[in-house]
């Protein structure tokens, strides 16, 4: 973010200049926002988080509707001064709950520390004049443009609506983008070896954090109240917990590990189920971490070390590339593969304005390498699992069905019985499993399980 550096005064200039970094620095907001809320109190948190975030889930809604009214080009305004109107837009138009002119005179005060007197001007004659103006846009015809309808009316690229449409009917693709439009429970996984779910829940709760009562479908995750930051918690710091979504937790357990196994993550990064694994065989035995950036792999190392497991082995290469000579023969590979991360949406609004559709090709490329990969390193009667948090066919059922044709002694395995009822709803096992936000909610995921033939 170019410029001089201007210390937020509140919530809503903490938001402002997280879209800043966003946009100029090409940031994510959870790694954005943080510095920028410690001196705020709790409820201006909450508030620059859900003014950030939301902004950013309805960008083109926002560009849209101020590209009627402005008499020249978007683009042609500083980044400052273009997010200054997107956020005080968005509080027009999704949180009513805050007075028209409390929104005008903030942003009008913004306007003046981030531009002049011009560009203030501009930005209360702008916000004015789109004031209670939500309705009365010239909003597409459902019937006749289904796709810029959606694509307007719930904030997505149009590239992605047209998929959706090609795979689901209108009624049920407007409710996988409103699905994708709430932000899910945080949900975090106890570390069994140290503590139970409910001594977890006891400690967190005296260290002043809010549990949820079970809200969700995954057996033996706790969920907390919105607005927390667990991880930087006690219990976090002692290795008691980790954060992870509840589509990522059901991974692991699909390959049964058992003490004494010898397993591989083929793209261990950050940590979360090459850990899982770990806890699953009771840290007795062998999870290999592989990860080709030594950076990444030092998150798995602190992960590691803070969680007090000591069956995990780092191994810096190349997955797609592995060489068994350093491995001992494993019992089963995960390939939680590279994606598109289109699947987790909702937790990461970023990404949908990020990825491109020329972007799937490459990425089933990487995927299909680093699940024939595996083969090399599998001996027979071994499993092999792949992962990946979007559910876009070329990296879901078109990666299953060329690895499975390419491959002919690996055996597509009955998964269903291992997951919870409600994922078990509308799956056909020899297509995968994907798992849907509108339909599970859980985040997009797709899993199959192959078993290489004796």
């Amino acid at each position: 973010m170019s410029g001089k550096k201007i210390i937020p005064k509140n919530a809503r200039e903490s938001a402002l200049q997280a879209l800043l970094r966003y946009e100029c620095d090409s940031a994510y907001l959870n790694l954005a926002l943080p510095p920028l809320l410690k001196k705020l109190s709790l409820e201006d948190r909450a508030l620059a988080i859900q003014l950030a975030a939301g902004t950013i889930q309805r960008l083109n809604t926002l560009d849209w509707a101020l590209s009627i009214h402005l008499d020249k080009d978007l683009d042609s305004l500083t980044p400052s001064i273009r997010n200054i109107l997107r956020l005080g837009l968005y509080q027009f138009f999704y949180l009513q709950r805050i007075p028209d002119y409390a929104v005008v005179d903030e942003a009008v005060r913004l306007a003046h520390r981030y531009g002049h007197r011009g560009t203030a001007g501009l930005v209360n004659a702008l916000l004015r004049k789109l004031a209670g103006q939500f309705n009365n846009l010239p909003w597409p015809d459902k019937e006749n443009n289904p796709v810029d309808y959606l694509a307007l009316t719930e904030s997505f690229p149009r590239w992605i609506i047209k998929r959706i449409l090609s795979d689901f009917s209108f009624p049920e693709a407007a409710q996988w983008c409103a699905a994708n439009n709430r932000k899910p429970h945080l949900s975090i996984r106890p570390n069994k070896l140290r503590i139970s779910p409910a001594g977890l829940a006891e400690k967190l709760g005296h260290e002043g954090y809010s549990i949820l009562e079970k809200t969700g479908s995954v057996p033996g995750l706790i969920y907390l109240a919105p607005g927390q930051n667990p991880a930087v918690s006690d219990s976090f710091r002692e290795g008691l917990f980790t954060i992870q979504g509840e589509s990522s937790a059901l991974v692991p357990p699909l390959l049964e590990p058992q003490p004494g196994d010898t397993l591989v993550d083929l793209c261990s990064a950050p940590g979360g189920k090459t850990t899982h694994l770990a806890e699953l065989i009771e840290d007795r035995g062998t999870v290999y971490a592989v990860e080709l950036s030594s950076n990444r792999l030092e998150l798995v190392k602190k992960a590691a070390a803070r969680m007090g497991l000591e069956s995990i082995v780092p191994l810096q290469a190349d997955g797609t590339a592995i060489d068994k000579s350093n491995l001992t023969p494993p019992d089963a590979v995960l390939v939680d593969a590279p994606c598109s991360g289109l699947g987790v949406i909702r937790r990461l609004p970023e990404i949908k304005w990020r990825r491109q559709e020329s972007d799937l090709p490459g990425l089933q490329k990487k995927q299909l390498q680093l699940l024939n990969a595996a083969t090399r390193i599998l001996p027979p009667g071994g499993k092999l699992l792949y992962s990946v948090c979007t559910t876009m066919r070329e990296e879901t059922g078109e990666v299953l069905e060329s690895f499975s044709a390419a491959n002919s002694n690996f055996v597509l395995q009955d998964i269903l019985p291992l997951l919870p009822p409600v994922v078990q709803e509308k799956q056909d096992q020899e297509k995968g499993i994907y798992l849907y936000p509108h339909r599970h909610n859980l985040d997009g995921f797709f899993i199959a399980l192959w078993r290489k033939k004796g």
